[in-house]
């Protein structure tokens, strides 16, 4: 009832017939069909028949109009300011029904002189006119940018000109000098011989060329071996390798000294961009630790053999550095070369900005020192008066997860505890208690903040029932310090969103990356190991127990059990070993296991990716399960369908992957489960796969292409998450369900039913754009999309699968204390 007052109002107040009845200009304020103390816009009967708001800046273009019409305004005032562009502009940013009063009034007062008034006046473009602007106005931005680029272009061919000018100036002047020397050699041998000038001649000339070429063909030549044997020596390209041989003439030492200086040059002009991933280092001597922050720009780096090699080069260094200075440790020469040679090496070879930050050292030789460094991420140094090392580590490992600021009550800053002083007191005042009771609340509180910022006065994370003070009681060590640095702390760094760190990912050479992760599959020798475990006797002795701790990867006291009830059979011990694994495989089988690994493996136009659940994510690091996660993909291929069942039925390696399982469970200690696989492929379709940081993978099927465009798909869809393939995928409950919320919000905005009908077919169309994958603008190039990509290389999109690592799994979420206490081998029970 209420829209159709106001249709009504402003129907009338537009014709002719009733103009008069609101006067040529009267005003929008009041009861008139104006607007009330509320800023409530309101008909002739007042504030009964309430209609619309008006915000705020619309009652300020409103009022400034209203002030120049009822001052009765001059033909040039009309004409200068109220048919201006500028209120034209003002009129078109009013909502439309203020906007419609305002042009009426306009008209109204230009009709006084006989002016024109332009049908455009106030009215605000369509929405095919802002497209059509837009359009023009990106067509204009991507004129200048092809513009710019090639200007670029140009300018880089008139360098790549003048820099081969140069060259060939370079050697012709080498050439001239070389001439003049030879000419200057051939002289001064005929002035030696008076007599016979022309007989002497004719030896001298046939000498020199017979000699000359001779070094030059064996020391100067350019081949694959001689780039190749640079590349092993400077660990550069292969065409930086080619390039600097060719510029100094095939002279090894001289090229490796060209790549060196260019290594230099990459080195500084990298230096600039954040480094905020990377590795904390430590290493320990003589009752003296240090710890080393190395930083590098992407974790894809950080977990890099020879980044990783390098920290720890510079940790060892570091022992010899007297203090904290940086510079001073990267002056220490290692192999021959200072720390910072081999920084600036480092940052030509991989690409990135590294850095060292900062060091820490504790100990003097008098005090017992020890260190807990956490995923690479956080270190510790701890240093006490008394306990011994293992203690040390202990401690550290509890300031990794509670992070004290403080050791104890002494060192905590005078003015730090004014300050919480006056924050509990005026919190303790306003509840009203009277002063002598509020002093005796602050004293309590602030006991309770120095208990919680105090290392000595925390509760111990791998003891609940006492104090780290009461640990250090107890083993008779007195806390003299310690250091906490973590990567990147106080760095501030961009954030990268998920389909960023994809998109870079996927400019990163894979040779270097997948380098490190085959380093766990050196244990595989130890399958061989039960074989001399099998000949043994009846003792049970050091050397049995360590026979049988190797074949099995049971617990030291398990085997000696194990053993001992079997009166010393290998074998017998092993199979009561593996009854007992089982029975630890049910009692575990219940717990919830939301980490782990995606592994992919393939055989022909068939693809299978699986996924492999355990308890924690150090479990999910660990060789031996990454190992049996890339056994359960490889045996999938052979399975039909997607069934699990069938799957964990498999043999593999001489026993089924479920009892390999269990095997494991007991071993590890940890709920291990195979949740479940996806296969794709079949005749005529390629497929392909993509696994991100092992934690989410991504299946793709074409109909024609490459693999490699579908590992190119797949790393769009890790990144971008699309729900459906395409629009013909798409429910058609889903429509019409976001259809119904989208007609429902256009229609609150008041707009003619016909022009929310093409609202809703633009959002729609918009809304499948975001949810399909052929219409998403590709990561990799934001100039197409999706479709457009699989368009240019022939293919169609048949279909995909993606699986993240604990999809749809409640999880319980410990906090960091607990996972550091777990890692320092808590039992189960006493961390429930």
């Amino acid at each position: 009832m209420r829209l159709s007052t106001v249709a009504l109002t402003v129907f009338l107040a537009a014709t002719s017939k009733t103009a008069e009845a609101f006067g040529p200009s009267a005003p929008i304020r009041g009861t008139a069909f104006g607007v009330n103390n509320n800023n409530v816009v309101v008909s002739n009967n007042g504030a009964s028949s309430m209609t619309m708001r008006i915000g705020g800046s619309d009652m300020k273009r409103k009022q400034r109009i209203l002030e120049i019409i009822d001052s009765n305004p001059s033909q040039e005032v009309v004409q200068d300011v109220l048919l201006s562009e500028s209120t034209s502009a003002a009129i078109q940013k009013c909502n439309w029904k203020l906007r419609k009063v305002l042009i009426r009034k306009i008209k109204n007062q230009a009709g006084r002189y006989g002016l024109s008034v332009d049908a455009s006046f106030g009215v605000p473009p369509t929405q095919e006119e802002r497209e059509e602007k837009e359009r023009e106005e990106g067509a204009k931005r991507q004129q200048a940018k092809q513009g710019a680029l090639k200007a670029a272009q140009e300018q880089v061919q008139a360098a790549k000109e003048a820099r081969v000018k140069r060259r060939a100036e370079s050697k012709a002047r080498a050439a001239e000098f070389a001439a003049q020397m030879k000419q200057k050699k051939g002289d001064s041998k005929p002035a030696a011989a008076p007599t016979p000038t022309v007989a002497a001649a004719e030896p001298v000339k046939e000498e020199k060329p017979a000699t000359a070429p001779a070094p030059a063909a064996s020391g100067n030549a350019v081949t694959p071996k001689t780039i190749k044997e640079l590349r092993d020596a400077t660990g550069a390209g292969m065409m930086d390798c080619k390039k600097a041989l060719l510029e100094c003439d095939g002279d090894q030492e001289a090229a490796a000294e060209f790549l060196r200086k260019k290594g230099l040059a990459k080195a500084d002009k990298k230096a600039s961009r954040v480094a905020a991933e990377g590795k904390i280092a430590i290493a320990s001597q003589n009752g003296k630790a240090v710890m080393v922050e190395v930083n590098c720009e992407t974790d894809f780096v950080g977990k890099d053999s020879t980044f990783l090699g390098y920290c720890d080069k510079v940790a060892s260094a570091a022992l010899n550095v007297e203090g904290d200075n940086v510079e001073s440790l990267m002056s220490q020469e290692v192999d021959g070369e200072s720390l910072e040679a081999t920084r600036q090496a480092l940052v030509a070879k991989i690409g990135e900005n590294i850095q060292v930050r900062r060091m820490s050292t504790r100990g003097d030789g008098n005090t017992v020192v020890g260190g807990y460094v956490h995923m690479n991420q956080i270190g510790v140094l701890v240093e006490l008066e008394g306990g011994d090392e293992a203690l040390c580590t202990d401690i550290a490992m509890h300031i990794t997860a509670m992070n004290p600021p403080y050791a104890t009550a002494d060192e905590v800053p005078a003015e730090v505890l004014e300050k919480e002083k006056k924050i509990l007191s005026d919190q303790a005042l306003e509840s009203g208690k009277p002063p002598e009771i509020v002093e005796k609340m602050v004293e309590g509180r602030i006991r309770k903040y120095l208990e919680e910022i105090c290392l000595v006065s925390q509760s111990y994370v791998k003891d609940g029932d006492k104090t780290v003070g009461k640990l250090l009681e107890e083993k008779g060590a007195k806390i003299v310090g310690f250091s906490r640095l973590a990567v990147g702390e106080g760095i501030e760094k961009k954030e990268d969103d998920f389909a960023a760190e994809v998109a870079k990912m996927a400019g990163v050479k894979s040779e270097e990356a997948a380098v490190p992760e085959p380093e766990p599959a050196k244990e595989e020798p130890k399958a061989e190991a039960p074989a001399p475990a099998k000949s043994s006797g009846g003792a049970v002795t050091p050397k049995t127990i360590k026979e049988l701790r190797e074949a099995t990867g049971a617990g030291m006291m398990d085997c000696k059990k194990a053993l001992l009830e079997t009166d010393g059979d290998q074998e017998a011990a092993a199979e009561f070993l593996r009854k007992k694994g089982l029975a630890k495989a049910d009692k575990k089988a219940s717990r919830v296991a939301a980490e782990g690994k995606i592994a992919i493996a393939n055989s022909g136009n068939r693809a299978v990716m699986v996924e492999v659940n355990c308890e924690t994510d150090f479990v999910a690091k660990d060789g031996s399960f990454l190992e049996f996660c890339d056994k359960v993909a490889s045996a999938a291929v052979d399975v039909a369908g997607d069934n699990v069942e069938e799957l964990m039925a498999k043999e593999a390696g001489g026993e089924t992957l479920e009892a390999t399982r269990q095997a494991m469970v007991a071993k590890i200690g940890e709920n291990i489960q195979v949740r479940r696989m996806a296969s794709r492929g079949g005749e005529g379709s390629t497929v392909g796969a993509y696994v991100h940081m092992n934690r989410m993978g991504v299946l793709v099927e074409l109909e024609g292409g490459t693999e490699q465009l579908c590992m190119d798909v797949a790393m769009h869809i890790a990144a971008m998450n699309p729900p459906y393939a395409t629009a013909d995928d798409v429910p058609a409950e889903v429509l019409e369900k976001e259809k119904k919320i989208l007609s429902e919000q256009a229609l609150e905005s008041g707009k003619p039913p016909e022009i929310v009908e093409k609202m809703v077919e633009g959002r729609i169309r918009k809304y499948l754009e975001e949810i399909c994958l052929v219409s998403q603008t590709y990561v990799k190039d934001g100039d197409k999309t999706v479709g457009k990509l699989l368009e240019e290389n022939g293919a169609k999109i048949i279909g995909f699968t993606r699986l993240a690592v604990g999809e749809g799994i409640e999880k319980k979420e410990d906090d960091f204390a607990a996972e550091v206490a777990k890692m320092a081998g808590v039992k189960e029970p006493a961390a429930v």
